[in-house]
């Protein structure tokens, strides 16, 4: 089953999103925040999220069309010979305990130039960075 759902833990959530981004999410409906399994890391510019075992925090939305997809593969450089992001499947889980099956942009090159979020939370990391 083809997934009709984009769980976004970063630059794509629609509260911490730039103009640009917004643009690529205007037409998708926010169903709420969810979770994921994995790791999230601040590389500076953009987090990004790997595999593992802590838990990530974000948004769900809902696509209208998967052909929405392809402006947002190219705006997460999905493409090419060593493509930054690579779009996936997961199971978001909603507050309500239900699972969704959802493409998500996971991070697709070394982290070690990262810095781990431990709270799995991108928008509470920017926050509590810039109060200092």
């Amino acid at each position: 089953m083809i997934p009709q759902h984009l769980f976004v833990y970063g630059t794509l959530r629609p509260h911490l999103a730039s103009s640009e981004a917004i643009q690529l999410l205007v037409e998708m409906k926010v169903v709420g925040s969810a979770t994921v399994q994995g790791k999230l890391y601040d590389f500076g510019d953009f987090p990004g999220v790997t595999n593992g075992n802590g838990i990530v925090h974000g948004d769900l939305l809902r696509l209208s069309d998967t052909e929405q997809l392809t402006p947002l593969d190219d705006y997460e450089e999905c493409g090419g010979l060593s493509p930054l992001f690579s779009r996936s499947r997961i199971n978001a889980l909603l507050p309500n305990g239900l699972y969704v099956p959802a493409y998500i942009y996971l991070y697709n090159r070394h982290t070690k130039p990262g810095i781990p979020i431990t709270s799995g939370d991108y928008g509470q990391y920017i926050q509590e960075r810039f109060d200092y």
